[in-house]
């Protein structure tokens, strides 16, 4: 799908508007195989390059061709309370902003219906800062997300169910996408501040390192509660594991109790001449010394915190 949209410094808000116009925003989302072929003749784009934006494990990078500056951004995607992150394409030309990706992201549907009056499309650097602050912002949201499910459990680790283990799984891979990508893209904009690929104002600039310093912070935290998964989750194993070592003691323990009549009377079965063989209260002579014998080993092993 491919929309146009325009805002000058005449304008009150940002209109949609039916065709291409110099100096719009074109929005292309889900684009179909026409869509690409119109893409690539009607703006001089190169195919390769938009083909690269398809592909799902796209690392952030800045290419340059034909006048045009070639931006790739990961940005966070949710479907289903599956969180994870998938490739923006950012194209800046001296006629027109593009935005392309595979991907439908809720942030930048937001974005261009509720901040009309903040966009301006002929205002090419400010908008690729305003985009990439909003890519900051979903990072942020799904941080805080995860590290509130982490909070939920801290102190109930032992309560900890087989599904919620293989959620923290799950979150903590996505941290570290997410660290991944942060890393990524902090080089990125440095490399657009020292190569210019873009015209950057000194207020702009001012941006950018606001923006340097956000995505620090934001590695900074998903670093942090990769490490409260990480230990979360060896804490849950350790606990585990005692539990069943604890479990495994008491039965053994409870074996070797139970064991002590049964090799008893194994031996008072045997078709011998055997003490007490011919006294009238034998079994309760064998009885009361089986259960001698187990209260003496039963109390050894409470005694060696056994049971």
């Amino acid at each position: 799908m491919i929309s146009y949209y325009l805002r000058t410094i005449q304008d009150k808000v940002l209109k949609k508007i039916p065709e291409f116009a110099k100096g719009c925003l074109i929005y292309c989302i889900e684009p179909k195989e026409e869509e690409l072929e119109f893409l690539k003749s009607q703006f001089l784009l190169n195919g390769d390059l938009l083909n690269d934006a398809l592909d799902p494990y796209e690392i952030p990078r800045v290419e340059e061709d034909q006048g045009k500056v070639y931006i790739f951004l990961r940005a966070p995607f949710v479907e289903k309370e599956k969180i994870s992150t998938f490739p923006l394409l950012i194209v800046i030309a001296s006629e027109f902003f593009l935005l392309f990706s595979q991907n439908k992201f809720n942030f930048l549907e937001e974005f261009l219906e509720k901040e009309k009056q903040l966009i301006f499309t002929t205002q090419k650097t400010k908008l690729f800062l305003q985009i990439l602050s909003k890519i900051c912002e979903a990072f942020n949201t799904n941080i805080v997300k995860i590290n509130k499910e982490i909070k939920r459990v801290v102190f109930e680790v032992k309560r900890i169910e087989e599904e919620e283990i293989k959620q923290f799984i799950q979150f903590e891979f996505i941290l570290q996408d997410f660290l991944s990508t942060l890393v990524s893209t902090k080089i990125l904009i440095t490399s657009l501040l020292q190569k210019q690929y873009i015209e950057l104002f000194p207020a702009d600039k001012e941006l950018i390192e606001d923006l340097i310093i956000d995505l620090n912070q934001l590695e900074e935290i998903s670093k942090s509660s990769l490490k409260n998964l990480v230990n979360l989750r060896e804490g849950h194993e350790i606990i585990f594991t005692n539990m069943v070592n604890k479990v495994i003691k008491i039965l053994t323990a409870y074996t070797i109790l139970v064991s002590i009549p049964t090799i008893i009377a194994s031996f008072y079965g045997m078709n011998v001449n055997l003490p007490f063989g011919e006294q009238k209260f034998a079994f309760f002579i064998i009885l009361f010394f089986s259960l001698a014998l187990m209260t003496f080993l039963f109390l050894i092993f409470k005694w060696k915190k056994w049971v």
